[in-house]
């Protein structure tokens, strides 16, 4: 429980210093990047190992892995190109 709550402060320490709703957004929306991308590529070495011992659902694993990582990391291009499209702001 103690772990829990010191990842929570630490994660969101920057918010008591965004000034703004738009400033909290972002700092949430980077560090929600962060983690997804770590747990991505934890699963990706999971999905590795299943695949080095042979198993059959190895190579979907890395796939579904790989692919995951991918929406990660363009979900902000993805996010700009909904909002011009939508008409709104940066």
């Amino acid at each position: 429980m103690n772990l829990i709550l010191l990842f929570l402060f630490s994660s969101f320490q920057n918010l008591a210093l965004a000034g703004s709703l738009k400033g909290t957004a972002d700092a949430l929306g980077g560090e929600a990047t962060r983690l997804g991308l770590a747990v991505g590529l934890i699963s990706l070495v999971a999905a590795g190992t299943y695949l080095h011992m042979g198993k059959q659902e190895g190579g979907q694993r890395v796939t579904q892995a790989i692919l995951g990582i991918i929406v990660i990391l363009a979900a902000p291009t993805i996010i700009s190109t909904l909002r011009s499209v939508a008409g709104g702001g940066a």
